[in-house]
């Protein structure tokens, strides 16, 4: 029952899973889940400290096969590691990346989940301490941790293998170059992958005031509420129009989730757009940087897009932009926190971009002092950098 409800969290996500469901998939009665662990809730915690006790196991794994490391690698060897272990995180201990990133967004919304993500947060930090200060950076380590969980989020979002690869080396690449003080030059391989996924962004669908109405709501409804919530009833409720209206321009529950997450995309690119037209100054982006624990509902709503991207073929088309147009915004923010006439390229918003998604993911909900210390942590590694 625990290695169905993971294998669901990785295939179908949450919203999915129901008791008739998982009595189908195992071939066992209702009553049996019942039985061992109570209710369906239990089933999940069960399932998450299963999946909490692999993951150790794979941080021992791995931390074994880094018993020598070379001398005097600095940030450069150590980019060639966590280009690796995010790449075997993402595709080998898939459904296990699926399950810590389902404990994130169970947590946002159940607070009896926050005991099981503190654990996830322990863990990490105590595998990057140790691989950091193998590599004679630890003072980075959880910079490092942030970087890994922003990108490796990214990574579990499939577009084209040998491309997507490469593309993790050379965004690796240029964490490693941060740590050795230096901006970065963008990569062949992310520049391809950042140009195919421009040409290939999907055009803005035609539609009445109606059914515009119903997306936005229908993208509301995700935000606040995680695709669990998404029914055309809380759909119709939302937009005040009649559940007739609703199933009228959207058929089926794919067709509403499709253009749930079309909507959430667009929002999320035209606030992009829209900050790309002025640039911040650097006391606007302090400001910026610092008030993430004050966006919960805007961050749920791009991880539900970023994992049914990664889960759901049908929604493959976003996947491209997702992972190769991100950092438009957070280029700004970080070209103003260097200040002066910092020139950033496309792979340092990348770079700073996996990284604060990374931090923003493991801060939410934490106290003061731990998000002071990582904002402090940050600052010191951007005083580091100079032109590349």
């Amino acid at each position: 029952m625990i290695a169905t409800v993971l294998e669901l969290w990785a295939t179908q996500g949450h919203a999915a899973i129901s008791a008739r469901l998982l009595s189908r998939m195992t071939g066992v009665p209702t009553s049996s889940i019942y039985h061992h662990f109570g209710s369906m809730e239990h089933l999940f915690h069960s399932a998450q400290g299963h999946a909490h006790e692999a993951a150790q196991a794979w941080c021992a794994d791995r931390l074994a096969d880094l018993t020598h490391w070379p001398e005097h690698g600095g940030g450069d060897s150590l980019a060639a590691v966590v280009a690796v272990l995010i790449d075997d995180w993402a595709t080998d201990a898939r459904t296990l990346a699926f399950a810590w990133t389902q404990c994130h967004l169970l947590a946002l919304r159940d607070p009896t989940y926050v005991p099981a993500l503190d654990a996830w947060r322990d863990l990490w930090a105590g595998f990057w301490r140790d691989v950091c200060a193998r590599a004679g950076l630890g003072e980075f380590a959880r910079s490092t941790g942030h970087f890994f969980e922003g990108a490796a989020h990214l990574h579990l979002i499939r577009w084209r293998r040998t491309v997507d690869r490469a593309a993790l080396d050379e965004l690796c690449r240029g964490w490693g170059q941060w740590l050795d003080g230096s901006l970065s030059g963008e990569g062949a391989w992310r520049g391809l992958a950042r140009q195919s996924a421009q040409e290939a962004e999907p055009r803005r669908q035609s539609r009445n005031n109606v059914a515009d109405a119903i997306a936005q709501a229908a993208a509301s409804v995700v935000e606040e509420g995680g695709v669990a919530a998404l029914t055309h009833r809380a759909v119709a409720t939302r937009a005040e129009v009649t559940l007739g209206v609703v199933s009228y321009n959207f058929r089926t529950s794919a067709d509403l989730a499709q253009v749930a997450f079309e909507t959430i995309y667009r929002n999320i690119t035209d606030h992009v757009r829209e900050a790309v037209k002025a640039r911040l100054d650097r006391e606007e982006a302090i400001l910026a940087w610092k008030d993430f624990p004050s966006q919960p509902s805007p961050l749920v709503a791009i991880e539900e897009l970023m994992l049914a991207v990664a889960r759901d073929p049908a929604l493959a088309e976003f996947g491209p932009q997702l992972r190769y147009l991100r950092g438009r915004t957070s280029g700004l923010q970080l070209a103003a926190l260097l200040g002066g006439n910092a020139q950033v390229s496309p792979l340092d918003m990348a770079v700073y971009s996996s990284f604060v998604s990374g931090q923003r993911r493991a801060l939410i909900g934490r106290d003061v002092a731990e998000i002071h210390a990582s904002l402090d942590e940050t600052d010191r590694l951007l005083e580091r950098l100079r032109p590349a």
